[in-house]
């Protein structure tokens, strides 16, 4: 059945703001930008899964089959690729040209796991480039993509048993909750095995799921919409007894969100895409400052030319570039897949 919700929305403001958060953050890791200490309290990554949840379960139901495989390969590809080969040139501006015709199979093994699914692969030779990972912001694209193929299995489950999403939210949260002291076998180059089901929605799907039941119940979700700010109130509770309250159900910091400040940022997020007078906003920058801004850090490192304001500006230069010269001609090659706008 498909599932229609308001069209006017600020979701593409909010997702330039999640990713705007991501590019500050790290910037102020790695190259020094200073940044308020509240930033870190609202984190782009979990935000981002939410949404995802939300948007990726609608676009499938609305358009299901190769339409959504299309859909979903021209929104990241063709930006992915450009931005691997831009990664490449860095290496090879720190390491000499030479470097390439030396190591040819490890930069095109390289190469191909970025664009595929192994996005947080990096290769020893590459360690001494910039910060030590040409684009270690990626990881988030592999457990989307895992999301994404994962959704047609969910609807298909659910057509046997209708609270598949809720009984996977919470084997995903109990994964995210105890794999840390669980899964701690060393696998790969010191990497345990959470580390790895890290990179996947085992750990991160309960945000994905979280997203899925909005969506689903989104009428009866919307009559409580105009009261979201208030959840403001908790928010900040949470954040100033952070000390005494961390941990799984209140933990308010970076992407590792206690399950309720996550429900209350959530209901914030929801209030801000559905309830405040939408902006139309005419180009999507959010996908390009995620996926250029590591990349830019360093490239400044190589150079030794660590200029905070510069990163930024490169940052949403390279974003705007990918997005006129390949991710909108790309995404004009989609076919709709979201219901019309649904009137009250």
């Amino acid at each position: 059945m498909p599932i229609s919700f308001p069209r006017t929305n600020n979701l593409e403001w909010l997702r330039l703001i999640f990713a705007t958060q991501v590019v500050l953050v790290h910037a102020h890791g790695h190259i020094a930008l200073p940044i308020p200490r509240f930033i870190s309290h609202f984190p782009g990554v979990p935000a981002f899964f939410f949404v995802s949840g939300f948007l990726i379960y609608a676009s499938y139901l609305n358009a299901p089959g190769l339409r959504y495989f299309e859909n979903r390969f021209l929104r990241l590809f063709p930006g992915l690729i450009l931005v691997t080969i831009a990664g490449a040139i860095i290496v090879l501006i720190s390491h000499g040209w030479s470097d390439l015709f030396e190591n040819i199979k490890t930069y095109l093994i390289w190469f191909l796991a970025q664009i595929t699914l192994g996005q947080a692969y990096n290769p020893g030779l590459f360690r001494d480039v910039g910060v030590g990972v040409i684009n270690g912001s990626l990881w988030t694209l592999t457990t989307e993509i895992l999301f994404y193929l994962s959704v047609p299995i969910i609807v298909w489950l659910e057509r046997h048993f209708r609270f598949t999403v809720l009984v996977l939210l919470i084997l995903s949260f109990a994964v995210y909750a105890t794999g840390p002291l669980v899964f701690t076998t060393q696998i790969y180059r010191e990497k345990t095995l959470y580390d790895i089901i890290g990179l996947t929605p085992l750990v991160w799907g309960w945000m994905f799921a979280t997203g899925i039941l909005a969506v689903k119940h989104f009428a009866r979700l919307q009559r409580w919409l105009p009261y979201m700010p208030w959840l403001i109130i908790p928010i900040l509770l949470m954040i100033f007894f952070r000390d005494a309250l961390n941990g799984l159900l209140f933990g308010c910091s970076g992407n590792k969100l206690g399950l309720i400040y996550f429900t209350c940022y959530i209901g914030m997020v929801l209030w801000f895409a559905f309830v405040v007078p939408s902006v139309r906003l005419r180009f999507d920058l959010s996908y390009g400052a995620y996926i250029w801004h590591m990349p830019v850090i360093n490239i400044l490192l190589v150079l030794n030319e660590p200029r905070t304001l510069l990163s930024l500006v490169l940052t949403y230069l390279f974003a705007t570039i990918s997005w006129f010269l390949v991710e909108r001609p790309a995404l004009k090659l989609k076919r709709q897949s979201l219901a019309p706008i649904q009137t009250r």
